[in-house]
């Protein structure tokens, strides 16, 4: 049975005869053809998330992709739209864009990127990098990008979201509380160096593994990391898509590049 929380790409490889639902709900779902485009977003979008990016009714789509899976099936899903989900209001978005006028604004306009066939995620997360404590994201983009919403959250952002013709303009900014210890952190930062000298430093080189290898050997050998200790990653790329998992387990990282084709990334525990 196919469920709100199932992400795309594994519907799609479940079941391919999906992919003919999808693009015959909206046109938004026509980027799915493209394999590449395909594999890099669908692995990060679910049926719930896809039917508010393409604006159409999550209820109905359930239907139909079960339908499509199971045709002697005819399931019925209740209180599962999302059209009630959207608590702000034109209004809020206005008074809170008042509020981040004043702000110096970063924007990133990633529509080119989705024309072209690729996946604007490693752009967005390296424009996110190089924003300063108080400087706002605007990020355009051709469709609401609710997925990155968490993301953006755990990195600790706010944002308000504003719906052009043919284009989405999202806001994000620091909450109030992660803006004011990152102020707190460069301050420290100013009197001594971001690492302290380790006690131990612990390599591994992952360049010559395959996805999803490398992540892994790196999330398996963090619990061999104390407090003033370092685990020095080399990589052939810098490894974006792992800094999300490193904070949810009290680490961080940053990669320094070498050369092309290899990075150094630093790995220590948050302090």
């Amino acid at each position: 049975m196919i469920t709100r929380d199932m992400k795309i790409s594994k519907m799609l490889e479940s079941y391919p005869d999906t992919l003919d639902v999808l693009i015959k709900s909206s046109p938004h779902f026509g980027k799915l053809k493209n394999k590449v485009l395909r594999k890099a977003l669908a692995s990060r979008v679910n049926i719930e998330h896809a039917a508010s990016i393409a604006g159409i009714d999550l209820n109905n789509l359930l239907i139909e992709l079960n339908k499509a899976v199971n045709p002697d099936s005819s399931p019925q899903f209740t209180d599962y739209s999302i059209a009630d989900e959207k608590l702000e209001t034109e209004d809020t978005n206005n008074y809170l864009l008042a509020r981040l006028k004043n702000k110096s604004i970063v924007k990133l306009d990633v529509r080119p990127v989705i024309e072209s066939g690729n996946d604007p995620f490693l752009d967005i997360m390296t424009k996110v990098k190089t924003l300063k404590v108080d400087e706002i994201f605007q990020l355009i983009n051709s469709f609401e990008p609710i997925p990155l919403y968490s993301v953006m959250e755990r990195k600790g952002y706010e944002h308000v979201t504003i719906k052009k013709p043919d284009e989405f303009n999202v806001f994000f900014y620091k909450k109030a509380t992660a803006r004011n210890e990152e102020i707190k952190q460069h301050a420290g930062n100013e009197k001594k160096n971001e690492y302290e000298k380790p006690e131990e430093v612990i390599e591994i080189d992952v360049r010559e593994l395959e996805p999803p290898e490398p992540m892994l050997r790196v999330l398996e050998t963090l619990p061999k990391l104390g407090d003033n200790s370092v685990l020095l990653v080399h990589h052939h790329r810098d490894p974006l898509m792992l800094y999300e998992k490193l904070e949810e387990r009290g680490f961080k990282g940053v990669a320094h590049q070498i050369r092309e084709n290899y990075y150094k990334v630093i790995i220590t525990k948050q302090k």
